[in-house]
């Protein structure tokens, strides 16, 4: 096939593209004209809507590099008859170690320690130990959060609907609701996709429900979070900090609402870029276009089925 890869992917994934016959189109200057000619699409974040999605006649299959699809217009995809797959848990490691990072360096006011001159008393220095983490989705980044902050002695706690008010397969308790777990959350840590039910889900009132001092984290998808609403509880002093490796709107604009608010780590969507996460995800994804030409698409990777013969 010819592939179309819109963005930079591990060097391996355009070798096994090549090594598979496909004929690489990679990072095109003319982006529409590839388009044009492109039988399968492999792409990160760029968007993928009605309009490039019609543009591309021939197109076969689009494989998501990553697990979230909230940029490619999954109805115009299945009106063209054209498979959508993902690959869920292929860089999970890679993504819950960035949100361990971030709830470290901001319980430990890492950027506070980095720059003083020397010891002072004023840096507010928590332990993780004891306190209490909700992971927000049961996912497979969700699942190694939580083993890791086991690890450093948290007591965690699952929103995961599914299991509303039971536990996990692990022994873990999942929420009744997430209203009911805020009031007793340290740390909040979401691992959801961006969809119409949880666009901006974390509101003013869910900030401030939590306790003073709370961490909101956030390494899944801008706009999970209202923003505006995260730097007004900063600013006000409630929460004691916020880390978010995504945004509403990427790469971060001039007027962006958290730019310069107090106790915030803000990182580039590099979550999912630990050298062998962004390895394994660009494989799983050039695996999926050959599963397509072979008939046998995983449906645990499949979002849109290709139509039937």
């Amino acid at each position: 096939m010819r592939v179309l890869v819109t963005e930079p992917v591990h060097p391996d994934t355009l070798v096994e593209l090549a090594a598979a016959g496909h004929d690489v189109i990679d990072r095109p200057a003319d982006l529409m004209a590839a388009l044009a000619e492109a039988e399968a699409v492999l792409v990160r974040t760029m968007k993928l809507g009605a309009d490039r999605i019609a543009a591309a006649p021939r197109l076969k299959i689009i494989a998501k590099h990553g697990a979230g699809v909230d940029n490619i217009d999954l109805a115009a995809a299945k009106a063209a008859g054209i498979a959508v797959t993902n690959t869920p848990g292929a860089n999970s490691g890679s993504v819950a170690e960035q949100a361990m990072m971030l709830i470290l360096g901001l319980a430990r006011s890492l950027s506070a320690q980095r720059i003083a001159a020397r010891p002072d008393p004023a840096i507010a220095i928590r332990d993780l130990e004891g306190r209490r983490l909700t992971v927000v989705g049961w996912g497979a980044s969700a699942q190694k959060v939580a083993r890791l902050a086991q690890a450093f002695g948290m007591a965690v706690t699952v929103v995961w609907p599914r299991r509303a008010g039971g536990a996990t397969d692990e022994g873990l308790p999942v929420a009744a609701s997430l209203a009911a777990v805020l009031p007793v959350t340290d740390v909040l840590s979401l691992h959801l996709p961006l969809s119409p039910a949880t666009r901006d889900m974390i509101g003013a009132a869910e900030l401030a429900a939590l306790p003073a001092g709370a961490i909101v984290i956030n390494t899944a998808r801008g706009g999970l979070i209202d923003e505006v609403a995260l730097a007004d509880s900063l600013r006000a002093g409630h929460l004691g900090g916020a880390g978010l490796d995504v945004l509403a709107q990427e790469p971060i604009r001039a007027d962006e609402p958290l730019r310069d608010v107090p106790n915030v780590m803000l990182t580039p969507h590099l979550a999912g870029m630990g050298d062998r996460g962004f390895r394994a995800t660009g494989l799983m994804a050039a695996g999926a276009i050959g599963d397509y030409l072979a008939g046998r698409l995983d449906p645990a990777m499949t979002i849109v089925a290709p139509p039937a013969a």
